[in-house]
């Protein structure tokens, strides 16, 4: 008898188990959440962006019979864009384009830092013939040429490859006169002569003179670690934390994984990736950042290559570039076709209401530049750009950690962005390095 009831007694402690573990099964949610389909609104107290916001041109040229003009400051630019932007333009048709564009004595080129899909242009410019079919071409670059006779203005949009365009009008005169007052002003202190740098993959334009720039300092206070593991992870109460060699932290569950050090954060998602067109994940990767408010900084679209997407840090209407110090210029997210697997960002947040200005900086023309660059054998078929912008890298005094924003001319080589040096007479360089 006490046999039977110890086995009634085990039955009842099996049965009562098994309905807890199926209970907790039931009720267990495991780590695969992707950050793509989570939003912590307002987690990171940035900006929301929009497209429009985020790809920007790096370059409007205005072409005057050989000319060639730039605004001045970068402020002109902005506000001459977001002109262009509330243009109306219709009458879009596409068309077979020629072998080789002939360019128009007067015209103007507004050119962006990447190639991309002319289908996001309905967002960011008011293209209102909505009859005319959108290709699915990319575009680094379109041209506004003058109908003097119908004072219309012109706008022709090339695909990389060269073998299509859409053109389309913007029939308004006033529009028209509002433009072509710019062309009639060139010649004021709102513009600055550009030079024509050709024989590269694609040509580009720098600044023959360059104002002085000013040196700044700009305190910074890092982002709560415990913020950035609950935007990132489903479940905060699995994860494991440790230390890094770096004096940075380590935070990781079975699928994902959060490194914050010197400064920056880095996130991995452990999936294999999938196939995304650059048109999804530029739409996805600004609505996840905006998910939790991540613009906390001017960042605008730099480069896209193989599922990864670049934001480049500005300030002051200049990129800004980085230094010695771990990148804390850019936002990189790469996307598959559902989820984000990697996001690597700057983990701090730039105090610029106590910014520290210093003295002027000379800065080395346009033609100087060129001439340390050929004369320290730089190839320059390998240069695909040059431009003006920031050094950022991370400096400590007694007052604390810091930021130093350094006035510099940048090249690029090979797609990566460096500081041009200052060359010692005579003392030439090889290849780039």
């Amino acid at each position: 008898m006490k046999l039977e009831t110890a086995k009634s007694l085990l039955l009842v402690v099996l049965i009562g188990t098994s309905m807890i573990l199926t209970f907790g099964m039931w009720n267990y949610q495991a780590d695969y959440d992707p950050l793509s389909e989570r939003s912590v609104e307002g987690a990171l107290n940035g900006v929301e962006k929009s497209v429009d916001d985020i790809v920007m041109p790096s370059e409007i040229i205005f072409k005057q019979e050989g000319n060639y003009y730039t605004h001045a400051t970068p402020n002109l630019k902005e506000q001459f864009y977001n002109s262009l932007q509330e243009l109306r333009i219709t009458e879009m048709e596409r068309l077979p384009a020629e072998e080789e564009r002939t360019p128009s004595n007067y015209e103007i080129e507004v050119i962006f830092p990447q190639e991309v899909p002319f289908l996001l242009f309905d967002r960011i410019l008011q293209l209102e013939d909505e009859a005319a079919p959108f290709p699915t071409f990319s575009i680094d670059r379109f041209y506004i040429t003058f109908e003097p006779n119908s004072k219309s203005l012109q706008l022709e949009f090339i695909s990389i490859d060269g073998r299509e365009k859409v053109v389309a009008e913007v029939t308004s005169t006033a529009r028209y006169e509002e433009v072509w007052d710019e062309m009639n002003r060139l010649q004021s202190e709102d513009y600055q002569r550009m030079t024509l740098i050709e024989g590269t993959e694609n040509d580009f334009y720098i600044p023959r003179e360059v104002p002085a720039m000013q040196p700044i300092s700009i305190f910074f206070t890092q982002m709560n670690k415990s913020v950035l593991q609950e935007m990132l992870f489903e479940n905060t109460s699995g994860i494991r934390g440790s230390a890094t060699p770096g004096n940075g932290y380590l935070y990781a569950t079975d699928v994902r994984q959060l490194t914050i050090e010197r400064n920056v954060m880095e996130y991995i998602y452990l999936e294999q990736p999938e196939a995304i067109s650059d048109l999804n994940l530029i739409e996805n990767s600004i609505q996840n950042i905006n998910g939790h408010s991540g613009f906390t900084e001017d960042f605008r679209l730099m480069n896209i290559d193989n599922n990864t997407i670049t934001y480049q840090m500005y300030y002051d209407g200049h990129p800004v570039f980085q230094g010695s110090s771990s990148d804390i210029s850019t936002i990189k997210q790469t996307h598959s076709n559902q989820h984000l697997l990697e996001y690597k960002r700057p983990a701090i947040y730039l105090d610029t209401t106590d910014i520290i200005r210093k003295t002027k900086k000379e800065m080395r023309s346009g033609e100087e530049i060129l001439e340390e660059l050929v004369d320290n054998e730089i190839d320059m078929d390998s240069v695909n750009d040059l431009k003006v912008g920031y050094k950022i890298q991370v400096e400590t005094d007694d007052n604390g950690d810091y930021v130093s924003m350094e006035p510099e001319w940048f090249m690029k080589i090979n797609n990566n962005w460096s500081a041009v040096p200052y060359y010692q007479p005579g003392a030439a360089a090889k290849g780039g390095d």
